[in-house]
């Protein structure tokens, strides 16, 4: 059964403390994902890890880096990350993503990978046998609330077709309209942002969400 992960996506710390309270209140979340964005790789900019609070351990928290050629992933272990998610298109070459994944196994965190989806599904495989969690992107990213992209679905089938013991996750544009769409391509999660927000209902929502799958 697939699980949903809220995501968080603040410019400040303000606003990032205000968001990480209203999802760890949410009875049956157990993974939280936290976007950062440089203003390069995409066009918001988030705060930094280094502004961070060191995270509630009573959950597991994966980092998204939407930041060109990532680096120092030390703070993200200092920060309570599990997972760091690297963008295959923040790197000039895939030996660049494999350094990258080494360096974050070796400080004792998984690594995963995301495309973006203008991104061929079929470059994952070179990663197959050393990252195991993949995110497909089903917006363009660097905003919440960015509309759903139909052809992730299809994308979605692909993947798993060409890495079949891939754990897939889906990030940007679920709701209780798109998540029944993703039935039979064995997605593991659903990352949601403002489909978590919406109206202030936050647990109605989830709950609503965790119903589809």
């Amino acid at each position: 059964m697939a699980i949903i992960v809220p995501a968080i996506l603040e410019p400040d710390r303000q606003s990032l403390e205000d968001k990480i309270f209203q999802v760890t209140r949410i009875t049956g979340v157990e993974r939280i994902q936290v976007d950062f964005a440089d203003g390069e790789f995409v066009s918001g900019k988030t705060l930094s890890v280094n502004e961070v609070d060191p995270l509630n351990p009573a959950f597991q928290w994966e980092a998204h880096l939407m930041v060109r050629q990532p680096q120092n992933f030390l703070d993200y272990q200092i920060a309570g990350f599990s997972t760091v998610i690297l963008h295959y298109e923040a790197f000039a070459k895939e030996e660049d993503v494999d350094n990258a994944a080494g360096e974050i196994k070796k400080l004792g965190m998984k690594p995963a990978l995301a495309i973006n989806p203008e991104s061929p599904v079929s470059v994952l495989r070179y990663f197959g046998d050393t990252i195991h969690d993949f995110t497909l992107l089903g917006v363009n990213p660097g905003s919440q609330g960015a509309p759903f992209l139909p052809q992730t679905v299809a994308r979605a089938a692909e993947l798993k077709s060409l890495v079949p013991n891939a754990i897939l996750e889906v990030d940007g544009g679920i709701s209780s309209r798109t998540i029944g769409l993703f039935l039979g391509a064995k997605v593991d999660s659903f990352v949601v942002g403002s489909g978590l927000a919406a109206g202030g209902e936050w647990q109605k929502n989830y709950d609503e969400l965790a119903a589809l799958v």
